[in-house]
């Protein structure tokens, strides 16, 4: 019983050691909820709750130092309301939960549940209606009333049961001056579970089922979707002139082609003139004598094959010089032949003619 000190002693003794045991947990908490979670505490004034104060301090100490059964998040925001035959809000500020923070709120809420005036008769009515559409507006909602089991909620999903079972316990949890805790908990509008619980056992949270991912954004069909740009082509590849090296002078530019060397007809042979018979003198005295005084044969000009050669002052070039020179040298030649054979042949005649008159 409440009591007895050595169960007020025990309850000390367990928070402290809740209170030890989960500030490892507090140190792990992200810095801050992406999703909007609130808890509303509600507390029955009734007369009958009077006796039952010190049973919801512990609770609520435990709740905190527990961090909600480590369900609270960073950034949740906690509310608190009484009612009995009224609905009082307005008489604690809205916080946000931060672990650092977890002894101040709870030293605050168990103040002020020991400084409500405890009297009357207390009803479900004045709260639920309150409680429901809160429930419209949150994302995600946990409500926690501590109340003696006095009385029928309504609006819930969940009534006949939650009603079942606080008349069966109502006795037990009276003569033992514990209080009872209903919870109730909605998500995205609607009622998702409860529990019925009592300060001598704890209190069990129902879980939340997943969020429902966000939808898509839709991308809007087009009719007529614009074409994507043309990408411009590359410009056309020009090879690069070949690279000719002559000599030491380089350049990019090809040499134009030589046209092939024009071979000049070969001109008509040369004619000849022959050559005149040596004029013989007549023998005079001497049949022995041979004149000596006959005029040099004439040389025909002897026409070559050669192209007039072109350059110098003269007109011949080396070449063409060497040529003229090496056919005058042949002609020579011939000319001092022939003049050898025909004068041996007169000198035979002579002989012979000589050798007659002689006989």
């Amino acid at each position: 019983m409440s009591s007895n000190p050595f169960a007020r002693c025990a309850r000390v003794l367990a928070t402290l050691g809740a209170g030890f045991i989960l500030v490892s947990v507090a140190l792990a908490q992200p810095a801050v909820s992406s999703v909007d979670s609130r808890y509303l505490l509600v507390f029955d004034t009734s007369s009958a709750m009077k006796s039952r104060v010190p049973a919801t301090q512990y609770v609520v100490e435990r709740l905190f130092l527990s961090m909600m059964n480590g369900q609270f998040q960073p950034g949740d925001s906690i509310g608190v309301w009484a009612f009995d035959r009224k609905l009082r809000q307005g008489q604690f500020p809205l916080q946000r939960w931060l672990p650092e923070n977890a002894a101040t709120i709870a030293s605050d809420i168990t103040n002020l549940v020991r400084l409500q005036h405890y009297s009357k008769s207390t009803s479900f009515d004045v709260i639920m209606p309150e409680v429901n559409n809160l429930v419209q507006d949150s994302q995600r909602l946990t409500v926690l009333i501590f109340c003696d089991g006095d009385g029928e909620i309504k609006g819930t999903p969940f009534d006949n049961a939650i009603n079942t079972l606080l008349k069966q316990n109502e006795r037990a949890l009276s003569k033992s001056d514990e209080t009872f805790i209903v919870v109730l908990r909605a998500q995205l509008g609607r009622y998702i579970g409860y529990t019925v619980n009592s300060s001598a056992i704890g209190v069990n949270l129902p879980g939340f089922p997943p969020l429902p991912a966000p939808p898509q954004p839709v991308t809007p069909v087009q009719t007529n979707p614009t074409p994507p740009p043309r990408k411009p082509s590359p410009p056309p590849v020009i090879p690069a002139t070949p690279l000719i090296i002559i000599g030491t002078n380089v350049g990019t530019n090809p040499l134009p082609s030589v046209p092939p060397r024009a071979v000049l007809p070969n001109p008509p042979p040369a004619r000849v003139e022959p050559n005149p018979p040596p004029v013989v003198e007549s023998l005079s005295n001497s049949t022995n004598a041979i004149s000596t005084n006959a005029a040099p044969p004439k040389i025909a000009e002897m026409q070559t094959n050669a192209p007039a050669p072109s350059g110098g002052p003269s007109g011949l070039s080396r070449h063409g010089a060497l040529a003229v020179g090496a056919g005058l040298l042949v002609a020579a030649v011939v000319l001092i032949v022939f003049v050898l054979v025909r004068s041996r042949r007169t000198s035979r005649g002579s002989l012979i003619t000589r050798a007659m008159k002689k006989d």
